[in-house]
């Protein structure tokens, strides 16, 4: 009888022990190629309706095996397990060796996780970087382009998937490039500037390989176009009008500061702009462009009180001078260039005298 006593209580333990025990499981791709990323998931429910047998915040380490001979410990990232149960770990393959790693969750207590856990995942690491043939010049001068040209084993006119990247700034794609019936491509890159460039070429697979360029050499520094300038006094009644004979491109017109002015300017195609977006410490701006013709301009103060004269400078263009014709082409009434000139002293007083003898005569 004690015997079965003592049977029944051993019995009776297990059950409560594996009752108590959480459920785990992991999961990961079972190939994956070298350079990608290796996404585990992890979660502690057991059934599609069951609770997680893991709490909210429970956490514990995934490690990385590479299984190959005597097994040895790659990277280890830590989890912790969230409110629906779920956690996952991200491992980087960059640089790791072609072959069969093991991914396994860590049993902190060795008593923790249940029998019916999953608690370790095989997983083949596949090195396509074999597989691309980069024909253009790791080491190149800078022009403005990166120069991308090779060949991709296999995949034929399917075409290939690129994304550059400079200062952890990605500056182009991912993006699909043409590749021929052999595989090959080519393709010039825009580049802001000389470094280190890292070219990523995937393919509906997924990750080939990354080929790092260096571009020596800078951009050569933009020149300041030259301004030229004219001045005029202005009033809100009064404006200053120009003329301005423009270069083809953009052309910049600026006035001087002090008093917050208007522009306006009637373009090449007859249309009339207004430009009023800057107070009196900064200098009003329009810009526009223009085909090699004549723009006309109006400055004027934004303050029916001020007045003064206003220096309006143009930039990309041949000359600028003030204009009597331009009033007229903005509604305005042209100021006339020639008054009445007033009879001479002598021939008023003579004038004069003429009056008096004849009345007297009268």
């Amino acid at each position: 009888m004690k015997r079965i006593a003592w049977l029944t209580l051993i019995a009776a333990m297990l059950l409560v022990s594996a009752a108590s025990a959480a459920y785990v499981s992991i999961s990961a791709p079972k190939e994956v190629y070298v350079g990608d990323r290796l996404v585990v998931a992890g979660t502690s429910v057991a059934g599609e309706f069951a609770q997680p047998s893991l709490k909210p915040g429970f956490s514990t380490d995934v490690i990385l095996y590479y299984a190959k001979g005597t097994k040895s410990e790659v990277a280890r990232k830590t989890i912790v397990v969230q409110e629906n149960g779920l956690f996952s770990a991200t491992f980087d393959t960059a640089g790791l060796a072609a072959g069969t790693y093991s991914i396994e969750i860590v049993d902190p207590t060795q008593t923790t996780f249940g029998g019916s856990s999953k608690v370790q995942q095989m997983v083949e690491l596949i090195d396509r970087s074999k597989d691309i043939v980069v024909d253009s010049p790791l080491t190149q001068e800078f022009d403005g382009t990166l120069d991308l040209r090779g060949t991709v084993s296999g995949i034929g006119d399917a075409g290939v998937q690129v994304r550059v990247e400079h200062d952890a700034a990605v500056i182009y794609g991912p993006k699909y490039i043409r590749t021929d019936t052999n595989g090959a491509f080519s393709e010039e890159v825009p580049i802001p500037d000389g470094g280190t460039y890292r070219v990523t070429f995937s393919d509906t697979k997924g990750f080939i390989s990354t080929v790092t360029f260096v571009i020596s050499g800078k951009p050569a520094p933009t020149s300041t176009p030259a301004m030229i300038s004219a001045n005029a006094p202005a009033t809100r009644s009064a404006p200053a009008y120009f003329e301005v004979d423009t270069k083809s491109g953009t052309v910049t017109i600026v006035t001087s500061v002090g008093i917050d002015w208007v522009i306006e300017y009637i373009d090449e195609d007859g249309k009339s702009h207004k430009v009023n977006d800057k107070g009196q410490l900064e200098p009003e701006t329009a810009e526009f462009v223009a085909r090699g013709g004549t723009v006309y301009v109006k400055v004027y103060p934004m303050s029916y009180s001020d007045r003064g004269t206003v220096q309006v400078s143009a930039a990309n263009a041949d000359s600028i001078r003030v204009s009597q014709a331009a009033p007229g082409l903005f509604g305005d009434a042209v100021p006339t260039t020639a008054q009445a000139t007033p009879l001479p002293a002598f021939l008023a007083l003579l004038a004069l005298i003429v009056v008096v003898v004849l009345a007297r005569r009268g």
